[in-house]
């Protein structure tokens, strides 16, 4: 039995709910002890990386341990904050350096995903992978504002009102997609 599909979810949900750990945890823990935690968090995911994401996962993972073990030696909630910053921050570069491939990242999940790539899908899927890209950066600088402000308004927004935004923008490529196929008769 293949154990890292559960381990996956385990890790995205601890992820998901990181702002909302710390927010609460820092009134009874150090915030070294919760650096401790990502970086062990990271480094499971570290281990679980297929060779298909190789390329692509290790630089942002080995990335995100460095800032982790930086905040937990530095003990600095600076640094702790700017977890999500950083995260924004490096899918943004992975979804806009793939852009300068012929491939870019979301025409690589497609094939991956054995998905058949028309004509038009080709422009279409770097469209939104400039989108992504853009969104990203937008939702990391709004991150970054939020280290500025109260704890409660930065585990709100980062852990929170960001993933509700992804979810609008999810829902919304899908209907400008069948809108888009419609229109083209695809």
């Amino acid at each position: 039995m293949n154990a890292s599909g559960p381990v996956r979810a385990v890790f995205f949900v601890f992820l998901s709910l990181y702002p909302f750990i710390v927010y609460f945890g820092l009134r009874h823990l150090p915030v070294s002890f919760f650096a401790l935690v990502l970086l062990a968090v990271l480094m499971l995911r570290f281990g679980l990386i297929r060779p298909d994401e190789r390329r692509v996962m290790l630089p942002l993972l080995a990335g995100l341990a460095a800032f982790a073990a930086a905040a937990a030696l530095t003990g600095s909630q600076a640094l702790l904050l700017a977890y999500p910053v950083l995260m924004n921050l490096g899918l943004c570069a992975l979804f806009a350096f793939s852009l300068r491939s012929e491939e870019p990242l979301l025409l690589r999940v497609a094939r991956s995903r054995n998905m058949e790539i028309t004509d038009h899908a080709r422009p279409y899927l770097r469209r939104l992978t400039a989108l992504w890209a853009v969104f990203f950066a937008l939702n990391a600088a709004v991150a970054y504002g939020t280290t500025h402000l109260s704890i409660g308004v930065w585990a709100v927004y980062n852990g929170f009102v960001s993933y509700i935004i992804i979810g609008l923008l999810l829902v919304g490529e899908v209907l400008f997609r069948r809108r888009y196929k419609r229109r083209h008769g695809l």
